[in-house]
């Protein structure tokens, strides 16, 4: 793979074909495999309401507030109103998440035939002729009964909480709320805080329940691994540390969309507050998905990284090796300065003698054998205009056609060169999608968030080439297992004009045909 630039809308660094994924680069059509949609597991948070997908073209004429709107057919109310710019306060409710209403935050006042009554903001969709208000006094007594209600056992931890300063809970309260309590019993207590992995912290006392950290560990990362245990008064979030440890790649997700500071994450513990953070957007460096970010400095350190809501490429979600790699930049084991082998140990020197020792290695290579006795190999943080840069030295001034971005298992750069290009959305959205060289989850995980969402939500068909089972395997239409080190020969059947006349790198046949 030549080309691994962190390029933010598209797919560099896996093998993918969108969306002309159905025909293959000699022209042939691929037969489009028709697999039954894998099974989507469903939390103690109950099933999600029944879709209601948007008609293309079509709208609805609905009033909120006293102004007449047009939405599309099928939008939620909650999203109509911010639309116009409408706050309904919400806590559940995530835009890249399905609705539940669970937190009856949102709840509005909706006139219909049969008079007016309360509903849910987040889980009901426009209709014709609806009238809404949500600044009603019904609208105003339900909110107030809702905070006080998530108040009665919610510790005053404000001065202490990592998320103070940018709690929604608070804002909310304080914008919607009773303004005092009549509550003057004994709250809860909780052991706190539990360590449920490395990363994050869960304070029992704080939560809500709003089933967000429980929603997107199934929803969207696919790991349930977190969950609502016990009934009633004792309802809380829980994982299951002895049989199913909370290993996520994605965990720090959860600590982002929690409402309130019940889940923290441990290397941003008490280390700032929101007000005294300096904060650039910026683009993820881990891999090549190019994540939007927001890095956030305080006292001249790097602190935390948070995932900033870009549609074409993360949705807002980040992998934890992209979400704390920070760490790195603050840890005195650091590389500062280049290191030259001097006898038995590595020496920091100038940057000037380690271009001059590295000069002589080259030099003295050429004189030995010529161009062809240097190779080159790209890292793959570099951007396409440094890749362009060393591979043009290298031909150009070193004489040598030995260059390359990847290691171990590859296929030819003529192959590769003939695979036409996608972005995300074109991959997510293309009818047959071919991975090989790679397990996303592991390499590209946010790009394994999306196909994983296509495939189980928009019918996407995945054929995975892999030795071994991936991420991507239990959502896949049609998996080949080949041997290790033989990706380039089962590629070059599947590309080739005639069939296979036996088994190519490990895969039967009549699976090449098949594919």
């Amino acid at each position: 793979m030549s080309d691994t630039s962190p390029q933010p809308n598209t797919t560099t660094g896996a093998d993918v074909t969108a969306p002309g994924a159905a025909t293959g680069h000699t022209g042939r059509e691929v037969p489009v495999r028709l697999a039954p949609r894998p099974s989507i597991t469903e939390s103690a948070v109950g099933s999600p309401p029944p879709p209601v997908p948007h008609a293309e073209g079509e709208t609805v004429t609905l009033t909120i507030d006293g102004r007449e709107v047009t939405a599309p057919k099928g939008q939620l109310l909650i999203d109509a109103a911010d639309d116009i710019g409408i706050y309904i306060p919400r806590f559940c409710y995530h835009p890249r998440m399905k609705p539940v209403g669970m937190c009856r935050m949102c709840l509005v006042e909706v006139e219909g035939p049969r008079g007016s009554t309360l509903m849910p903001a987040c889980y009901n969709p426009v209709a014709d002729g609806m009238k809404v208000s949500t600044t009603s006094e019904k609208t105003k007594k339900a909110q107030d009964g809702v905070l006080e209600f998530l108040l009665v056992n919610h510790p005053l931890d404000c001065p202490v909480c990592d998320k103070g300063g940018e709690c929604p809970l608070q804002d909310q309260t304080l914008a919607y709320g009773p303004g005092e309590s009549r509550f003057v019993e004994e709250k809860r207590h909780w052991d706190k805080p539990i360590p449920i992995s490395e990363l994050v912290n869960l304070d029992r006392e704080r939560c809500i329940q709003c089933g967000r950290c429980v929603r997107f560990a199934d929803e969207v990362a696919g790991d349930p691994l977190i969950d609502f245990a016990e009934r009633g008064d004792k309802t809380e979030v829980a994982v299951f540390a002895d049989s199913h440890p909370f290993t996520s790649y994605f965990s720090g997700n959860i600590v982002q969309i929690c409402p309130v500071g019940a889940l923290t994450a441990t290397p941003y513990r008490f280390r700032a507050r929101p007000w005294d953070l300096d904060q650039v957007e910026s683009t993820c460096t881990s891999c090549s998905v190019g994540c939007r970010v927001a890095v956030q400095a305080s006292t001249d350190q790097l602190v935390r990284k948070i995932g900033v809501d870009c549609d074409p490429v993360n949705w807002a979600w980040l992998c934890d090796k992209g979400r704390f790699d920070y760490e790195t930049v603050n840890s005195p084991d650091r590389l500062e300065a280049p290191l030259v082998r001097k006898g038995d140990e590595l020496v920091e020197v100038s940057w000037a003698e380690a271009l001059d020792v590295a000069a002589d290695g080259i030099r003295r290579a050429l004189q030995g054998g010529g161009g062809q006795a240097v190779g080159v190999i790209g890292g793959s943080r570099l951007a396409n205009e440094d890749a362009y840069a060393w591979a043009k030295l290298a031909r150009a001034v070193l004489g040598t056609d030995h260059v390359d971005a990847q290691l171990g298992d590859g296929v030819p750069a003529d192959l590769l060169a003939g695979v036409p290009r996608a972005t995300i959305d074109e991959a997510v959205a293309a009818p047959l999608l071919l991975t090989f060289g790679t397990d996303p989850k592991e390499e590209l995980p946010v790009l394994h968030l999306r196909l994983r969402e296509a495939a189980r939500e928009r019918g996407l068909q995945i054929v995975e080439l892999s030795p071994t089972r991936t991420g991507l395997s239990p959502y896949a239409a049609l998996t080949l297992r080949h041997r290790p080190g033989e990706l380039a020969q089962l590629v070059a059947a599947l590309t080739a004009d005639t069939q296979p006349d036996g088994d190519v790198a490990g895969v039967a046949a009549a699976d090449v045909a098949q594919a």
